[in-house]
């Protein structure tokens, strides 16, 4: 797996689009630990009546498993 810091990221970014990426650039060292967060912001959010079945999912690009995060 190939790891970047989010400057290192934006600078690939731009270096094979041509373009400089105009929001910002966040790299994740715990995805599973990212998409927990993610979930507990949509479940904390006052704009999403329901809340009781939200999942978070993390799609392996080297083994195509869509994986389910707890």
């Amino acid at each position: 797996m190939l790891t970047f810091t989010d400057d290192e990221f934006a600078e690939k970014l731009e270096a094979e689009t041509g373009h400089k990426p105009e929001w910002p650039v966040h790299t994740f060292d715990d995805l599973d630990g990212n998409v927990r967060a993610s979930i507990e912001k949509i479940r904390n959010s006052p704009f999403v009546p329901k809340t009781d079945s939200v999942k978070g999912f993390v799609y392996e690009v080297e083994t195509g498993r869509l994986r389910e995060v707890s």
